[in-house]
Formats: C-alpha cells, structure tokens, sequence
C-alpha cells in the first residue's frame, strides 16, 4: 500500500509494509483430520480480528469489523452442517 499526501505543493509518499507473520496453524482433532483449510482460513481470520481491534479510526475498524463478519459467515457456510459454531473473541 502507498498513501500519498499532496501539501505545500509537493506530493509525499509512505510506502505502508505488510506484517506476515507464518503461524503454525493447529490441527483439528482427535480423530481424523477434518477440514485444515477451514481451520488455516479462520486462523487468518482471527488474526485479522485481533489487529481490526487496534484500528484507531472508528469508520475504518467499523468498515472492517463488518468484512470480518461477512467472512465467518462465508465461513460457517463452506463448514456446511457439521460446523456447529465459529465465534470471535
């Protein structure tokens, strides 16, 4: 991401980096492996919950906010049935 200001009749860039940061992503057990693609999304997604929360804008940690929960209910849609919760904290 690049934000750009225009002032004093000069434009001024920041270059914004992107945190990534590999987290091991845990198994969903005892038993069998049970969806790790549904387990390694929402994983993301409760990660990106907790940084929407040190958001200081509010119009922007609400606008996130309501992306997040369009996500968990993607979420719990491509569980299907057996998915019987998926909370955020």
């Amino acid at each position: 991401m690049v934000i750009c200001f225009f002032l004093g009749g000069r434009e001024h860039c920041y270059y914004i980096p992107v945190v990534e940061i590999p987290v091991p992503v845990p198994t969903p057990g005892p038993g069998p492996v049970n969806y790790p693609y549904l387990v390694y999304d929402a994983t993301i997604l409760a990660s990106a919950q907790a940084l929407v929360a040190k958001i200081t804008e509010s119009s922007v940690q609400s606008a996130l906010q309501n992306g997040i929960g369009a996500a968990v209910q993607a979420l719990k849609t491509r569980g299907g049935e057996h998915v019987s919760k998926i909370t955020l904290k």
